[in-house]
């Protein structure tokens, strides 16, 4: 399994970037997209731990419940 980076525009499609095999790499990757200069407001860039983009993809758009008060970080 690898991790895939994904680029979210502002009307939520997504577009996938490319995979990694690395937590590290991926990570790294992520920060720096997220400090382009030209980025266009409301797009964000995440990456998800799947067997390929479109399991990764999938995962990503699935609708999660909001979590239990008390739980947060």
């Amino acid at each position: 399994m690898q991790y895939h980076i994904f680029e979210i525009n502002p009307f939520q499609q997504l577009t996938w970037l490319h995979s990694m095999d690395g937590y590290r790499e991926a990570k790294a990757c992520v920060r720096e997209l997220r400090k382009k200069p030209d980025l266009i407001a409301g797009t964000r860039y995440r990456m998800m731990f799947a067997s390929d983009p479109d399991h990764a993809e999938r995962l990503l758009k699935e609708k999660r419940e909001p979590r239990p008060m008390g739980e947060h970080d």
